[in-house]
């Protein structure tokens, strides 16, 4: 099972990644690429996904 997540804000805004759990996490750590300094931590919007896109929205929390 998996989980559609989209990144509000901060260097990830509108990025949509799928993720290999079964249920949404508290917050989540995004990187663009392992070089790049473009990085922060999200926090997840609601205890639900977005009810027409079936995306879990995880808001900019700050920098790492």
């Amino acid at each position: 099972m998996s989980i559609q997540v989209e990144f509000r804000g901060g260097p990830a805004d509108g990025t949509v990644r799928e993720y290999p759990f079964e249920r949404a996490l508290p917050s989540l750590y995004w990187q663009a690429d392992v070089s790049d300094d473009r990085r922060g931590v999200y926090r997840r919007e609601g205890d639900a996904p977005d009810s027409i896109t079936g995306l879990w929205r995880y808001a900019f929390g700050g920098a790492r």
